[in-house]
């Protein structure tokens, strides 16, 4: 998941030194306390103390549904809750902000256990698609590609994965207000255009900028470098003739010759050069020429369908495993009365480090699952 590898680099870095740094290694069967918690705030002194409250209340909240899991009482690791909260640089939108559980592998300051958990308020719809970006359409929006839907769990909007599943990236569970969609489906047609763009950029501005450079043969840059090699070749003569006239009339006559060889050698494999040019501007467009081909097959009623991708191909919806195309639901993300509201929640399990996968396994059928849907509601 995008948003759990960046927050593992950024804990890896610099929250590991904020953990309990007189911390011995445990045994792998020794129950340890949970370490005191490291906060990921960057900005967050521009908050109103109203806000900070609010937050960090909520957070606390969270804290206190892992504690009464199985997770209050790690075995073989110590437990790291983070609080990670920032400006609000838009009050205009739902602001996010997040709990994390980090395990310490032998209760080692510098080890990597893992993060069972992750879970977010407002959470942008980047933490439950595939890619560390969205694709941007002309008009700048972004269009995510989900992850793959499965069945919904505990009343959520929306579940992705599974639960320890492997080759996967773990239990996504989705929390909504009244189950409303934090994304609008995007349109066949609306995803191949966002493709074009992608590739060509604005009337295909990207194509041109490319042909501009590859558009020449060798031997017309040649051709077109010659008055500037001749004026830095008469300069360097000029200068080697002050100390010797003989040196530089033979320098001269070298150079000549060289340049006379080379200019015949690229005019000889011009035409070449030409061919293979026109078959490489060719290809600057032919997959964009593709997703072209691909709108003007279809019917309206296709063009206006909801995109979903199996590979890379647009299936119909209800495919076993299609992924659907989204973008940002705006009303969603509108905030009302304050931007801190909990309209939304997801709670993710990464797949955890095997020996901990028995006490993550414990701790996702004691979660209290209902508390958490409550939050939104």
């Amino acid at each position: 998941m995008p948003r759990a590898r960046l927050l593992l680099a950024v804990l890896s870095l610099s929250l590991l030194s904020a953990a309990r740094v007189d911390a011995q290694e445990c045994g792998p069967n020794e129950v340890t306390p949970w370490w005191p918690r490291a906060d990921l705030t960057e900005g967050a002194e521009r908050l109103s103390a109203a806000d900070r409250k609010t937050i960090e209340t909520r957070l606390t909240a969270v804290e206190a549904l892992m504690r009464a899991t199985t997770w209050a009482r790690p075995r073989g690791f110590a437990v790291l809750p983070v609080f990670s909260y920032h400006e609000i640089t838009d009050p205009t939108q739902l602001y996010s902000y997040e709990f994390v559980l980090r395990a310490m592998q032998r209760c080692s300051k510098n080890s990597e256990g893992g993060t069972p958990l992750l879970l977010t308020f407002n959470p942008s719809p980047m933490a439950w698609s595939e890619s560390d970006r969205p694709l941007l359409d002309e008009k700048g929006d972004g269009l995510y590609l989900e992850r793959v839907r499965t069945p919904a769990l505990f009343g959520s909007a929306a579940t992705y994965g599974r639960l320890q599943e492997e080759n996967t990236t773990g239990l996504s569970v989705l929390f909504t207000r009244g189950g409303a969609s934090p994304t609008l489906p995007v349109t066949r047609e609306e995803y191949l255009r966002a493709m074009i763009f992608t590739l060509e950029g604005t009337n295909q501005e990207k194509v041109k900028a490319t042909a501009a450079v590859v558009a020449k043969t060798p031997y017309e840059r040649w051709m077109e470098e010659a008055p500037t090699r001749k004026k830095n070749n008469e300069e360097l003569w000029a200068i080697v003739a002050q100390s010797s006239p003989a040196r530089a009339a033979k320098m001269r006559s070298d150079m000549e010759k060289a340049e006379l060889a080379e200019t015949e050698k690229l005019k000889r494999t011009d035409a070449y050069e030409r061919a293979q040019i026109g078959k490489n501007l060719a290809g600057l467009t032919a997959l964009g020429d593709s997703y072209r081909a691909q709108i003007a097959r279809m019917t309206p009623q296709e063009r206006a369908s909801a995109a979903f991708l199996a590979g890379d191909d647009l299936v119909p919806a209800g495919t076993p495993n299609a992924q659907a195309i989204t973008r940002k639901n705006p009303a969603f993300y509108r905030a009302g009365a304050s931007p801190l509201e909990p309209r939304a929640i997801i709670v993710h399990m990464p797949n955890a480090f095997e020996e901990h996968r028995p006490q993550q396994k414990q701790a996702y059928e004691q979660l209290d699952w209902a508390a958490i849907m409550k939050m939104v509601n």
